[in-house]
């Protein structure tokens, strides 16, 4: 018999990189268009940019007069608009980190910032439940002005840019209703809903790649995916999350759906059959993510925390997908 013992293997995900420097928990991330560089906002009243290369902070901190939760960039990656407390939208310059421009808002606190798909249009909401859908243009002009409900939790524009869905709390009759609403972009009537089934408040509203379908997270611990057009359930909610689901992102081939939660995980989803995809990236106890994004190339993702770290992890199937299509080891 052998004398020698097999060791088990840990193959749970693990980050490639975690950055600390923020002061207070991170409420929203983004990657800029390249991959190289990740824009984070916090409760530490600051956005802030960090090259995911080498982990350092570049340029200075961008500074609000409160928590900052609402982050947008420019899908020319020169533009990051944000938002919160201050109950102000700033544009910055990526490059200089000085502001371009500020705007006045009428959403009360912001809490979530979407662009349209050319850049041509910012639409912003908050505690005081109004839409505000502003043109880029020199002073933010005004196109719509919306009283959605009590409070805007989130906010995502369709691949087409002419409907806007909206997570909502609507108070009626001492009573919370915890919807999705979908308005025409063009003229902001509201086209669709309000869509109910969640249990709790909707924390995050996304769209498919081809915008037939809604996926929404809720504090009711599930991700519910709808008919964009009837807004109608599709399937049963997917469910395999212990706390409440706080924000999504879809990978950029719009296969697949990455969920960040409050237990700690970030789960992966197929967005064809609601079923689960690989491990969950298990996050310390004490550093729950609020947010999660896909890097452009759909590689990595990038999970902001209550730890106020940001973690870069490599997606579990990335290696898979390698093999795929380099199948066999080249030979010189």
């Amino acid at each position: 018999m052998s004398n020698t013992s097999k060791k088990s293997v840990n193959l749970t995900p693990k980050p490639l990189m975690t950055i600390s420097g923020h002061e207070s928990y991170i409420c929203n991330v983004a990657y800029l268009p390249g991959g190289e560089r990740v824009a984070t906002c916090s409760d530490d009243k600051t956005v802030r940019m960090w090259n995911v290369e080498n982990g350092e902070q570049e340029g200075t901190s961008m500074e609000h007069n409160g928590w900052v939760e609402g982050l947008a960039v420019t899908k020319d990656g020169k533009k990051i608009l944000s938002g919160g407390e201050d109950e102000k939208i700033r544009v910055w310059n990526v490059e200089t980190h000085e502001p371009i421009e500020e705007w006045g808002s009428d959403t009360g606190g912001i809490l979530c910032i979407a662009m349209s798909p050319e850049d041509q249009l910012a639409a912003s909401g908050g505690n005081s439940g109004k839409i505000v859908i502003r043109e880029m243009k020199l002073g933010g002009p005004t196109k719509h002005s919306i009283q959605a409900g009590s409070v805007v939790h989130s906010l995502s524009f369709s691949p087409n840019g002419e409907r806007l869905a909206a997570a909502v709390e609507e108070y009626e009759d001492d009573r919370t209703n915890c919807v999705i609403q979908v308005y025409d972009v063009e003229n902001g009537e509201l086209i669709l809903g309000p869509i109910k089934g969640h249990e709790a408040f909707v924390r995050c509203v996304l769209w498919s790649l081809d915008g037939s379908w809604l996926f929404s997270a809720s504090n009711d611990r599930t991700i519910r995916c709808w008919n964009s057009e009837t807004g109608e359930p599709i399937g049963q909610p997917w469910t395999g999350h212990t706390d409440g689901v706080a924000s999504l992102s879809l990978s950029p081939d719009g296969t697949k759906l990455a969920s960040a939660s409050w237990d700690s995980t970030v789960c992966f989803w197929d967005v064809h059959s609601g079923d689960p995809i690989d491990q969950p990236l298990q996050h310390e106890n004490v550093s729950w993510p609020g947010a999660v994004t896909f890097s452009p190339s759909g590689e990595f993702v990038a999970t902001g925390c209550k730890d106020n770290k940001l973690s870069i992890w490599r997606v579990p199937w990335w290696d898979d997908i390698q093999k795929q299509l380099c199948p066999f080891p080249r030979i010189y």
